[in-house]
């Protein structure tokens, strides 16, 4: 976990940059919190499957309760499943994972998802730069369409770190974050191996409904 002290940031773009839903660019503060340095890996996600934590009612919320029981859900989706190998060792972010999964095993280790405007200040630094490393985008330093068809192991790419300390906030996965969206939707930052680079910037935006389960969507932990 890296420690973020109380403080405030430049959230958001100016335009012409950006999408609607990232403007106006504006000083936002935060209280101190604690933000894991990688998303959460297939390895460290295994023993809330070994471990039937899914079948634990304490670790989910209730509309995630509703959604695992309707739906039987005991791993994630592409779980042990041969077919998507390439995404499934044990250093590589777990993918195929629904906000409510995400939040639950939050929960079971007593932490939660990072608010947008946590994961946004701990990517991108105090001062406003585009990317994790700085303003100008580099192909090289993160997973991206045009590369792998699929996740890298997380820290692969040295130079993809935050000025906080933080690996893989541009690329490789987009990352659940707390915050509703908009329309029942729940937020997600970050890009991932499947995005372009403008959707890579520190302060694009996406979402989708918290049952979503895709290969290019993970998370990390905060407290």
């Amino acid at each position: 976990m890296c420690a973020i002290p109380a403080g405030e940031f430049w959230m958001g773009s100016e335009a012409p940059e950006g999408e609607d839903n990232e403007r106006p660019r504006r000083r936002v503060a935060t209280a101190a919190y604690s933000i894991a340095e990688n998303p959460v890996t297939n390895g460290e996600f295994a023993p809330f499957v070994d471990g039937g934590r899914y079948g634990e009612r304490a670790a989910w919320s209730d509309a995630g309760w509703r959604w695992r029981e309707a739906n039987a859900i005991a791993t994630p989706r592409f779980w042990n499943d041969e077919a998507w190998r390439d995404y499934l060792a044990p250093d590589q972010p777990v993918v195929g994972v629904s906000w409510y999964e995400a939040d639950a095993f939050a929960r079971s280790l007593g932490m939660r998802l990072p608010t947008e405007a946590e994961w946004e200040r701990a990517a991108r630094g105090d001062d406003g730069r585009r990317f994790p490393w700085g303003d100008e985008w580099v192909p090289a330093n993160a997973a991206h369409r045009g590369g792998q068809r699929h996740t890298l192991p997380v820290r692969s790419i040295p130079e993809n770190r935050s000025p906080y300390g933080l690996y893989d906030c541009a690329g490789n996965v987009w990352e659940w974050c707390a915050d509703p969206y908009a329309g029942g939707l729940r937020s997600a930052r970050g890009g991932s191996w499947n995005a372009h680079p403008p959707q890579l910037r520190c302060a694009a935006r996406n979402a989708w409904p918290p049952d979503a389960r895709f290969s290019n969507l993970g998370f990390r932990l905060a407290r």
